[in-house]
Parts: C-alpha cells; sequence; structure tokens
C-alpha cells in the first residue's frame, strides 16, 4: 500500500502528532493500517532508518495504490480495534518486544519490512 503525505496545515494538533518528520508530497509504503473502535484509523510508516516506525493519522495522506501486500492479514484486538499488517507482527507482545531491542523481534520486523518493500 502506498500513500503520499499531504501536509498537516489546517488540520488539528492530535492529527498533526509527528507528522513535522515528513515531507509534503513525499510517497510511503504502508506497512501496517490501525483502525482504532473508539479513535482515528493510522497507517504505520517508516521515514526513517534510526527511528521507531510510528503511527501516523491517515488524515494526512491521499492513497496512490491500495492494494495490500500478500503477508498481511487481519487482527481484531481485545477493544475492538482492527489491525491490518503482516501475520507475525499481530503476535501478543511483538511491538513491545520490537521497542525494547528484542533481536528476534527486530529482525523479524526487518525481514516483513523488506518483503513490503521488496528487498
Amino acid at each position: 500500500m502506498k500513500v503520499r503525505f499531504k501536509g498537516s496545515a489546517g488540520m488539528d494538533q492530535g492529527v498533526r502528532e509527528g507528522s513535522d518528520a515528513l515531507s509534503p508530497g513525499a510517497e510511503y509504503t504502508v506497512l501496517e493500517v490501525s483502525c482504532q473502535a473508539d479513535g482515528p484509523n493510522r497507517f504505520r510508516i517508516e521515514y526513517s532508518d534510526s527511528e521507531l516506525p510510528p503511527l501516523f493519522d491517515s488524515r494526512l495522506f491521499e492513497i496512490l495504490d491500495s492494494e495490500f501486500h500478500a503477508s498481511w492479514e487481519l487482527s481484531l484486538e481485545w477493544d475492538g480495534s482492527l489491525t491490518i499488517g503482516p501475520a507475525a507482527w499481530s503476535v501478543s507482545g511483538f511491538w513491545e518486544d520490537f521497542m525494547d531491542g528484542d533481536g528476534r523481534a527486530v529482525e523479524i520486523y526487518r525481514s516483513e519490512r523488506a518483503r513490503m518493500m521488496g528487498e
């Protein structure tokens, strides 16, 4: 899935959160989609090799290619939220382990990201 960052001018602070790291008009590969039961929909986008891949409000983007990667699956979270992304990332505790620098989780992340990026 590919998107283009439209910019954040005129958006509320909650929608703009973290978007100053993105370049208006730039295209990004969406690594995961998070649909909150009681909040905004978000796209997980990696914009830097040295930063964790954050979630950005989907209202900041336009979709260029809506096709999901073959490795993606839908998971239903305990609170009714939906996540669409690599099956390996939907395992309970994966993102916590990744953010803690767990070697196995980091390798799983890199492997799935490489598959989506065509590496």
